[in-house]
């Protein structure tokens, strides 16, 4: 298979974008595969290090987050979130205060779960680090506008479905 830089085209032709959703999408599922496996070292599933990342990024922000936001942020079950939080409080890693509305609870990191979680995300944002010092500047800026021009299209794309 050719590389898909090696193709200068204004347009792209069919056989073009099959080759290239192909190929991103299996880089994807790599990337993905990567991240559990991380996960799976760590003592955890996929899953579990979405969300503890979800609520490691946010605890310092003096924001309250609920598992109904949670859900939402990461399109996730409701009962998924539930027991990956429910397993989380009994390890006494977040406590669960009652929120406005009574209906939904938000989620804190306990000081325990603060040690936890800075253990696996610092060692985790450490290896994404490396991973982009691969990368020149450029490259990096490019990357990153490309994959946001890609999401952005691809949300409206479905949006209009």
């Amino acid at each position: 298979m050719k590389s898909i830089t090696t193709h200068r085209r204004y347009g792209m032709d069919k056989a073009l974008l099959e080759e290239a959703r192909t190929k991103f999408n299996k880089i994807w599922h790599r990337i993905d595969c990567l991240f559990n496996l991380y996960a799976k070292k760590k003592g955890l599933n996929f899953t579990s290090l979405m969300i503890l990342e979800f609520i490691y990024d946010f605890h310092t922000s003096q924001e309250f987050y609920t598992q109904k936001d949670i859900c939402e942020n990461l399109a996730l079950p409701k009962q998924l979130v539930n027991s990956v939080i429910t397993n989380f409080w009994e390890q006494g890693y977040v406590e669960l205060k009652e929120a406005k509305d009574r209906r939904n609870k938000n989620i804190f990191l306990t000081e325990k779960g603060k040690e936890y979680a800075t253990g696996i995300i610092n060692a985790l944002d450490a290896a994404e680090d490396k991973t982009w010092e691969c990368f020149g500047d450029d490259e990096i800026i490019a990357f990153v506008d490309s994959m946001e021009k890609y999401e952005k299209a691809f949300e409206e794309t479905i949006n209009n479905m």
